[in-house]
């Protein structure tokens, strides 16, 4: 007799939208809900990764939301809200008549490269590798604009930002851990026009596509994707920060004794993940892939960081670390500079990085490591930091690959 949970459960991901992931480029973690991490070689093929090699994170079934019947709310719940406050519905048309901006910004997930914390001791959740990091060119209207519009306070010298106020989103659909998936940020991180928060309606150019949070999401540049909310169903300013799961006991970093036993104590005493640390990925070569002994070949990968700050730095190691040299960046300048060798360090930068280095002959025993710098001074550590969730792990990324005198070198 056929359990009734679990045909349930099949019933909720009946209408996946299959046909939209090209499962080629991707390595599978979970199908129910998908999710799926790009490969490698794929990742470092396009510095505006396409929609259809951009990683999939999802904590339950895709909604499949008609774009002309679709609405959400906003709505100002705060005490002493400005007088003229208000809920407000907001269609698609309302989204696209205001004034619409585009930004290249990477999507990280907090659990990127979870695989190397497993390899110290269990962890909560999917076992990614290091392919949950893409970056794509995202369009719509600022998230500010939306608010302003339903009522707040468009001068951040205005006394209404004299309190800490929060933003929830909220989607629709069903999620794993709570009725649904919502989350927030600083209401101050939202109004300031240089964040560039948007409700994006478009990726690549092109309509959202179910998987990527059609009709509508928060793109929330240098923050965890966790904060990036898909499939909006309300936008709400509120003295506290969200109550739900996955901002109150979820994305966190628990000290090193919290674990499946003891965890609930630990979640209300730390706050919850907003800005990326800095990062970096050796793409090319991967652990089985071979290299010919004494020929060239050219290592690539890619950086990142959060908060706005810049990646000025990636250095690569040969040795496993004893000596260090830099690799080349390729990245994204703005429009006028690109003819100056002086970069305006204080200009917020959100895409990634991507680098090479070429090795002019590969050593026996190679052992290959990247480290990633940015503009804060921050950079990777040397080893991994453990925690229960298994999040925002940036240690020294390394590599072995098989040597051999007869492999065919790639350059």
């Amino acid at each position: 007799m056929e359990d009734s949970s679990s045909s349930s459960a099949a019933n909720a991901y009946a209408d996946e939208p299959w046909s939209d992931r090209t499962l080629s480029n991707y390595i599978v973690r979970a199908e129910h809900p998908f999710n799926a991490e790009v490969r490698l070689d794929k990742l470092v093929e396009d510095f505006v990764t396409p929609t259809d090699k951009h990683f999939r994170r999802n904590h339950g079934p895709i909604p499949n939301i008609d774009g002309a019947e679709w609405s959400m709310s906003v709505e100002i719940g705060c005490r002493a809200a400005p007088a003229k406050s208000c809920t407000k519905t907001i269609r698609l048309e309302d989204l696209v008549s205001l004034r619409q901006f585009e930004v290249v910004a990477v999507l990280e997930c907090a659990g990127n490269r979870r695989d190397g914390l497993k390899a110290i001791k269990p962890v909560n959740g999917v076992i990614w590798g290091p392919g949950t990091a893409s970056n794509s060119r995202w369009g719509g209207c600022r998230l500010r604009d939306v608010l302003v519009t339903a009522g707040v306070p468009a001068n951040l010298c205005d006394p209404f930002y004299e309190t800490p106020r929060h933003v929830e989103f909220a989607a629709y659909g069903e999620a794993s851990d709570d009725v649904h998936y919502a989350s927030s940020i600083s209401l101050e991180w939202v109004m300031n026009p240089l964040n560039m928060v948007l409700v994006a309606t478009e990726m690549n150019g092109k309509p959202l596509c179910r998987d990527h949070g059609y009709p509508a999401r928060i793109v929330a540049p240098g923050l965890i994707g966790a904060r990036w909310v898909k499939w909006l169903k309300y936008i709400r300013v509120q003295d506290k920060e969200s109550d739900n799961f996955y901002q109150k006991r979820d994305y966190k970093i628990l000290p090193p004794m919290a674990n499946g036993g003891n965890c609930e104590e630990f979640w209300p005493q730390f706050p919850a993940l907003m800005e990326l640390n800095i990062q970096g990925v050796i793409c090319r070569p991967t652990a089985d892939e071979r290299l010919c002994v004494g020929k060239p070949y050219l290592v690539r990968g890619y950086a990142l960081s959060g908060g706005g700050r810049a990646v000025d730095r990636v250095e690569i190691s040969l040795d496993d670390g004893n000596t260090w040299d830099l690799a080349s960046l390729y990245t994204m300048h703005s429009k006028g500079k690109e003819s100056s060798n002086e970069r305006d360090w204080a200009e917020k930068q959100w895409s990634w990085v991507l680098w090479s280095y070429r090795i002019d002959s590969v050593p026996p025993n190679c052992n290959i490591a990247c480290r990633a710098w940015d503009s804060g001074g921050n950079k990777q550590p040397s080893a991994a930091v453990w925690n229960y969730r298994g999040v925002m792990n940036n240690a020294v990324f390394r590599v072995k690959p098989q040597t051999t005198s007869s492999a065919h070198s790639r350059l």
